[in-house]
């Protein structure tokens, strides 16, 4: 905090009038001064010679008073969260795990533990995850001054004690960025909004008990960590045969294949036994691209439980060693390498490194200018040409959507690319053209979506409804430009393409994550209304909010419908991360949705028990990013059990009724055929039926992404800038 003017500097130039002791001052005598003084000395008094204490009145502003009253409040804060923080670690039961284990035990659940690699001698009671998070303020913390004491005066003093307690702090959360400062790890860690666990937790405090103690955020840490990797690193690990090396890139590739392109199928088989003969080139980055090829491989030919070491782990970290320092110039070679690695972390949950490893490869491929266009006469080649492209395209996608999912900055902005699509000229994968660029623009409008709803606004920022309302309608249109060969008819029960499927369950999760705000606000106001004497909350909701809000429920049911037929039809991979994180976030939707509608309530809960047990079945078998959303599951239940309780019931009235002008909006969505999962509806429909409506209502918005209630703050993640 800056010194206000007129204290310390006027107080600076003012003369120190001497002070005597108070038996020269009694004495009427000159005090040489000193302690004791020279006059008591010599009278043989230093035992009794005291000086008077100074207290001076000095006039300050109520600004400075205000700053260190919100000073004292942050530390008194502060010194709260440490006494809980050695109070919990005190009863912190000892559990060993080699893949740290997922957040704490809360009051109302105790998470069961699972470790996803070998013992390494970690002990649960390292991490401590039960403790209450401060929320921090906007308002950075002042600056040292120097401090003089004062004391009332007629006509300057301030009352400090009085003020302090009837004004309220000045801390604005809805500005803020949410960091857990908990002593688990050496620095506060940042949660973005728009994390699937971050939203679940927020469920969570909507639906407790304003009376018991706000539910904690279980922090991740079921992945494997730098001890486990840095041990098989120094271990020995063989080349696999010709035949098992061909098993394991084919598999790798196809996995792959389903959404992005990194290598080619083809071209690394055939090069893999000339490879082998080539002794120079085994440290190179075509080697450690083999090795995390057959880490991924191994991990999609897996097809029992873990239990000794997690699939292809070894690979990875004898990839990851290789990769110990970074070309100074990047070729195609180090780019695809780095996207492998960064899939692979995606599978052991490590998402903040995935995330760096696809930054550090997007910024390699601008470097070697892939985000340009290279003409014919530079490069002859047309197949490296389109290689080149999609390669950097991969990198676009990666560096998006590991972004968005975590509520971080991308590389690099759009209006910086200049380099074209994919074309459909390809030598090799024509028939992925169409599936390559809808993934593109799908992964563009997650990062719109994100933007959107979760960032915190700017000054020159349109509305926030007018932000989403321009998201839907991209999607929207999206939609409606796909081609025949990649729409999905839900109503006919077969096989569907495995590309296909990823690709919808992307579109679903993008309209879930710009619609859920909306949804878990309109169960915010529910509850609400069921805790007051009058009913007049519900109809505040508006039809556009409602429409929007079992639009959402909708997208969840259709999700979750199409990762069950995966899973029926065997190409719901056990370690595939991201049909895992399809499953926790439709679950969660349904989740809510049975509490809110007493229609479909019991289908709804029912849905969410089934995925709940998927998701243990990944879990048991060694998925580490499935034993973190299930500790968050046991947390959900948990609360849905307590609420059930406290309402003796369902209570809440339909989404339909939220608003008496809804009812006629979502009479179509609300038909029969909805309920039946094998004949779940186009999300088109209603999303076309929805975005014909004006724009939508801007104060429930702003509500819903910011911090207008007491119970279950919504802050917006403040430092996603793209």
């Amino acid at each position: 905090m800056d010194a206000i003017p007129g204290t310390v500097h006027s107080l600076r130039r003012r003369p120190i009038k001497a002070v005597a002791c108070h038996r020269c001052h009694g004495k009427k005598i000159k005090c040489p001064g000193g302690h004791p003084c020279r006059n008591c000395v010599q009278a043989e008094k230093g035992n009794v010679c005291a000086y008077p204490q100074r207290n001076r009145s000095v006039k300050v502003s109520q600004k400075y008073i205000d700053g260190l009253l919100e000073e004292i409040n942050r530390l008194k804060q502060s010194q709260t969260a440490r006494a809980h923080v050695e109070t919990a670690a005190e009863t912190q039961p000892y559990a060993p795990t080699g893949v740290r284990d997922d957040s704490s035990s809360s009051p109302r659940t105790r998470p069961q533990n699972h470790a996803c690699v070998p013992d390494t001698g970690k002990s649960q009671d390292e991490i401590d995850l039960n403790v209450s998070r401060q929320p921090l303020s906007l308002t950075p913390p002042p600056a040292s001054v120097l401090v003089v004491p004062t004391s009332p005066a007629p006509s300057d003093s301030v009352s400090v004690s009085a003020d302090h307690e009837q004004r309220p702090p000045n801390i604005t959360f809805n500005q803020a960025p949410w960091f857990d400062n908990r002593n688990v790890f050496q620095t506060p860690v940042l949660i973005s909004e728009a994390v699937d666990a971050a939203f679940a937790t927020r469920f969570r405090q909507v639906i407790s008990d304003p009376k018991a103690p706000e539910p904690r955020h279980l922090l991740r840490v079921n992945y494997a960590n730098n001890d486990a990797l840095m041990a098989l690193k120094d271990s020995p690990v063989a080349w696999p045969s010709l035949s098992r090396a061909r098993f394991l890139i084919e598999a790798a590739t196809r996995y792959i294949n389903r959404k992005y392109y990194i290598v080619h199928q083809e071209s690394i088989i055939e090069g893999l036994s000339s490879y082998l003969l080539d002794q120079p080139l085994r440290e190179s980055a075509t080697h450690c691209k083999y090795w995390v090829l057959f880490a991924i491989g191994e991990l999609c030919a897996m097809r029992t439980s873990v239990t000794h070491s997690y699939p292809g782990m070894i690979y990875f970290a004898h990839a990851s060693k290789m990769l110990g320092h970074l070309d100074e110039r990047p070729g195609t070679d180090s780019i695809e390498t780095l996207l492998l690695l960064s899939m692979y972390s995606l599978a052991l949950n490590r998402r903040y490194s995935a995330y760096i490893l696809s930054g550090t490869a997007m910024r390699s491929a601008i470097v070697m200018g892939l985000h340009l266009n290279i003409s014919e006469s530079q490069l002859a080649d047309a197949a490296a040409r389109e290689h080149r492209r999609k390669l950097f395209w991969t990198a676009y996608m990666f560096d998006r959507m590991w972004g968005a999912n975590l509520g971080l900055p991308a590389a690099i902005q759009d209006d910086e690319i200049e380099v074209d699509l994919p074309s459909t000229s390809s030598p090799t994968d024509g028939s992925q053209y169409s599936h390559h660029l809808a993934n593109i623009e799908l992964t563009r409008h997650l990062t719109s979506v994100v933007r959107s709803v979760y960032r915190r606004p700017r000054q020159h920022d349109a509305h926030l409804a007018t932000r989403v309302q321009g998201s839907l309608q991209d999607l929207q249109s999206w939609v409606d430009r796909l081609p025949p060969h990649l729409q999905i008819d839900t109503s006919v029960e077969k096989a569907h393409d495995p590309n296909v499927v990823s690709l919808h369950l992307s579109f679903y999760q993008c309209v879930i994550v710009a619609t859920r705000p909306i949804l878990l606000h309109s169960l915010r106001m529910q509850v609400a209304a069921t805790q007051s004497t009058t009913s007049s909350t519900a109809s505040k909701v508006p039809e556009s909010a409602a429409a929007l809000s079992e639009a959402c429920i909708r997208c969840a049911r259709t999700c979750f419908h199409l990762l069950t037929r995966s899973w029926i039809d065997g190409t719901f991979v056990t370690f595939d991360c991201f049909f895992t994180q399809y499953l926790f976030s439709s679950m969660t939707i349904l989740a809510i949705s049975s509490v809110l509608s007493r229609k479909d309530a019991h289908t709804d809960r029912d849905s969410f028990k089934e995925a709940s047990r998927l998701l243990e079945e990944l879990g048991a078998a060694g998925n580490c990013v499935a034993q973190e959303y299930c500790h968050h599951v046991e947390a959900i239940k948990a609360s849905l059990s307590d609420h059930a309780k406290a309402t003796a019931g369902p209570t809440f009235p339909d989404m339909a009724t939220m608003s008496v002008a809804s009812q006629s909006q979502l009479s179509h969505c609300l038909s029969a055929d909805v309920v039946s999962p094998a004949n779940i509806p186009w999300i088109n429909s209603s999303l076309q039926m929805l975005l014909s409506q004006p724009p939508l209502d801007l104060q429930f918005l702003e509500d819903a992404v910011s911090d207008r209630y007491p119970q279950g703050l919504y802050r917006p993640e403040s430092s996603y800038e793209t």
